[in-house]
């Protein structure tokens, strides 16, 4: 892809010898990151109550249900100029796709008061060539071990449509296509005449449309990551069922707690347990990490109704062709780590899929995922500051799947000593 950058091959031979690594998580980060460790002549393991095994319940599990979207344009952050005036209908509308819920509100307010500082035009700015350094090299980090595991046979779609009701909105729009544009990333304009010859069963409800062309979508994230899993083990990795509560640390090792269980002995842990790894930080490491809520409902047998992913950015969700029908997957409800779905959240995604699409059968599956979020909408990777035996790979966001290939081989290189791909600067766990 134009947009993209190539990286020579990582040296199986790091300049630390073989190191035996510790992951906790094995979603999409984290598996990506044990298989790189793998290729680069670690000895890994793997710790997840639920890892995408044959024999195990995966949809717990964050990636299990996202939309699936490998999305290298993706360059501008959640926390656009004017955000600010939006956060009264985040307070008082629980429903709309970008919602906070009043008793999650005061553990909100250190993320959130720098959620709104990133918003501002200088700061975003910064985040904008951040995100795009980062997202030029995820394909290098993505497109090995789509290769290696098999996965290629996934890849279904190769751009992104995003829709506009009207001219209003379309011209409020261009804002961040302008900031994408400037990047270098690749989209045309399409108008309705040109939409509807693309998707004729979308509802003619739209006005003009944009064609991403940097980027692909995979047809299950569940089987990418069982792939993935099964690629692991082939290469010597282990997985161990267990949830993690503590990172043990001695004077030469680490050594993993959970449920009254110790694990061996190793020399570094890679911390990729997304919305959840905040409880296994070192105790004096602050990282304003939270999580965005995110739901998905299926639509089983209408993937012919669909050829592109399609998103309406007013109503904060995507819909994708999948192997299994179309998936509408999104919104924000910010905070909740651990508490019960909200079923009027699933009902507003069904009900705009329906208006947006024409045709649609029964629904089908319904699913509650937490992505990890950073106020900034940059990741977090690098070393622990108070400990260089930790390693941080979190707090993706929207962007889990497209740069979890990039931050696996990143990983790869902080744990071997290798130089590494890009500067992480921008990334460090403590930046605010």
């Amino acid at each position: 892809m134009p947009f993209s950058k190539s990286l020579p091959d990582l040296p199986l031979q790091s300049p630390r010898g073989s190191q035996h690594v510790l992951v906790i998580g094995s979603g999409a980060i984290g598996l990506s990151c044990a298989l790189w460790l793998l290729k680069s002549g670690h000895r890994v393991t793997v710790f997840d109550p639920h890892p995408p095994l044959d024999d195990i319940d995966y949809r717990g599990a964050c990636s299990f249900g996202n939309a699936c979207s490998i999305a290298y344009g993706a360059v501008t952050p959640v926390a656009m100029p004017g955000i600010l005036k939006d956060v009264p209908s985040m307070l008082s509308n629980p429903l709309a796709h970008l919602s906070i819920q009043w008793r999650n509100f005061p553990e909100l307010i250190p993320w959130l008061l720098q959620f709104i500082r990133s918003s501002k035009s200088e700061r975003v700015l910064e985040i904008v060539n951040e995100l795009a350094e980062l997202l030029r090299l995820a394909e290098a980090g993505i497109s090995p071990l789509l290769q290696e595991s098999g996965s290629q046979n996934l890849i279904r779609n190769r751009e992104c449509l995003y829709l506009y009701h009207s001219e209003e909105k379309f011209q409020k729009a261009q804002y961040g296509l302008q900031l994408r544009a400037n990047q270098g990333v690749r989209m045309e304009t399409l108008d309705a005449a040109q939409i509807h010859e693309r998707e004729p069963h979308l509802t003619p409800v739209y006005h003009k449309g944009v064609l991403f062309l940097d980027a692909y979508s995979l047809e299950s994230p569940y089987v990418y990551m069982k792939n993935l899993a099964n690629c692991i083990l082939q290469r010597g990795g282990k997985f161990v069922h267990q949830h993690i509560d503590e990172i043990l640390m001695g004077n030469d090792h680490v050594q993993l707690s959970g449920g009254g269980v110790i694990s061996e002995q190793a020399d570094q842990v890679v911390v990729a347990a997304g919305a959840w790894s905040k409880k296994l930080l070192h105790p004096h490491d602050q990282v304003l990490l939270n999580t965005e809520r995110g739901y998905h409902v299926m639509f089983p047998d209408a993937e012919k109704l669909l050829t592109t992913p399609t998103c309406y950015p007013e109503h904060g969700f995507y819909m994708t062709p999948m192997m299994d029908g179309i998936r509408a997957a999104g919104t924000v409800e910010l905070g909740g780590l651990g508490r019960a779905p909200n079923p009027k959240r699933i009902e507003v995604i069904e009900k705009g899929t329906r208006q947006l699409i024409q045709g649609l059968g029964p629904s089908g599956d319904t699913w509650l995922g937490h992505r990890p979020s950073m106020p900034d909408s940059l990741p977090v990777i690098g070393h622990s500051p108070h400990n260089e035996r930790i390693i941080y790979a979190f707090g993706h966001g929207h962007l889990g799947l497209t740069l979890a290939g990039i931050t696996g081989r990143l990983v790869a290189e902080i744990a071997g000593g290798h130089a590494l791909s890009k500067n992480i600067n921008a990334l460090r766990p403590h930046r605010f």
